[in-house]
């Protein structure tokens, strides 16, 4: 006889789509740099320790696939260079010149 295995813990995810809130917290974190990511949580009226831990854990992720995104573009719009110094070096600061 097969059963499935006993799962233990609390499940993964709730299925909630936070995404309209991550928008709006990634803004004011915008706005505000200062203001770490639970203040921000608290200043948009959550006040459940399980929704604001929610959001600080999905905004986590979001910024961190934001950065790395950043980062692939940044490589890939870089000029390719042919490894000359002379080509590297602005004309003013090249010696004898």
């Amino acid at each position: 006889m097969l059963h499935s295995p006993i799962r233990r813990g609390r499940p993964k995810g709730t299925g909630i789509d936070d995404s309209d809130r991550i928008a709006r917290l990634d803004e004011l974190l915008r706005v505000h740099p200062e203001l770490r990511p639970t203040t921000a949580i608290r200043l948009m009226g959550y006040s459940n320790p399980s929704a604001i831990r929610r959001l600080r854990d999905k905004y986590k992720v979001f910024a961190l696939k934001t950065r790395i995104e950043f980062s692939k573009d940044l490589r890939g719009t870089a000029p390719a260079s042919s490894g000359h110094a002379s080509e590297q070096t602005p004309l003013a600061m090249q010696p004898g010149r």
